[in-house]
């Protein structure tokens, strides 16, 4: 009968004082024992989740005050990239006045330019000043595309300006200009009598002397458009030099270039010689503009040419 009976299982826990004075015990059955364990377990488990959740609302917070900080410090950059194009758009206006290149606002008012003005960034300025917690996106959207579009029209201008100035350098380095040879002049552009026939005829030249051998240079950059033995001018170079400037150079000695030979300003092209008709060694110099030979002396001055 007593086998029958199923005994219950449970925990005695025993708190014995130093003094052995009374002893307490506490039975606790099985189930109560489990279910302490468990709530101990799960409340161990929130406990480790609810501080989880406090540092990373804690570190959320760091970080937020942080991108707060930083959107301050971009906007104060931005504002100083608006000043950077600002004063890289009067740089600008200032080179096409001293190149008398049009200036952007009369291209702007006749191709219809748009975009953001500056005035329109004044947004962020304001909400810079204000201490405002939080920038609005507009007042960000905005100043950056004006940036961004003022950035790309003073990129444009400035490509319009090389442009410009490699034209002009390439028209000034086609303008013949200096001494094509050391020497002197011997006879002058214009009506004379020739040495041969006693003759009056027309010197389209002038005849620079100097000893044989002297190297003769171009006066400009350009193309060999000649370069052979001609009667009369004995072996001659002519050089086209585009906008319709060609120079000749004739009785040379010998030449070493050869026809279709791009050459630059100040490049030897030959040595002064005596060949064709000719009475001692000099240079025979011609410019001819658009077809038509003008004086060369006009041209000897370096800075007379320019002009």
């Amino acid at each position: 009968m007593a086998r029958g009976i199923k005994r219950k299982k449970s925990l005695t826990i025993m708190l014995v004082p130093d003094d052995n004075t009374t002893v307490f015990s506490l039975k606790l059955g099985a189930k109560f024992l489990i279910a302490f364990v468990l709530l101990w377990a799960v409340s161990v488990v929130v406990s480790v989740i609810i501080i989880g959740r406090h540092a990373n609302y804690r570190a959320t917070q760091e970080y937020n005050r942080y991108l707060v900080v930083k959107q301050k410090e971009f906007a104060k950059e931005v504002l100083e990239a608006r000043e950077t194009v600002k004063r890289v758009s009067e740089i600008e206006k200032q080179l096409k006045d001293l190149l008398q290149l049009k200036s952007r606002n009369a291209i702007i008012k006749y191709t219809g330019f748009g975009g953001p003005s500056y005035i329109d960034t004044k947004l962020l300025e304001e909400n810079l000043k204000s201490g405002d917690e939080l920038i609005s996106r507009t007042a960000f959207e905005t100043a950056v595309r004006y940036v961004d579009s003022q950035a790309r029209a003073n990129e444009a201008g400035f490509q319009e300006i090389i442009k410009y100035i490699t034209q002009q350098r390439a028209r000034l380095t086609a303008v013949p200009s200096g001494w094509p040879v050391r020497g002197w002049i011997t006879a002058g552009f214009g009506s004379r009598i020739d040495p041969f026939t006693g003759a009056l005829s027309f010197h389209q030249g002038v005849d620079i002397a100097n000893d044989l051998g002297t190297p003769v240079r171009a006066t400009a950059d350009g193309v060999i458009h000649f370069a052979n033995f001609e009667r009369g001018y004995g072996n001659i170079v002519s050089i086209n030099h585009g906008n319709g400037y060609l120079t000749r150079y004739g009785h040379l000695q010998r030449y070493v270039v050869s026809q279709g030979q791009h050459v630059k300003k100040e490049q030897v092209i030959g040595y002064l010689g005596n060949t064709g008709r000719s009475t001692a060694p000099h240079l025979h110099y011609e410019v001819l503009l658009n077809g038509v030979g003008v004086n060369p002396v006009r041209y000897l001055n370096r800075e007379v040419a320019l002009k």
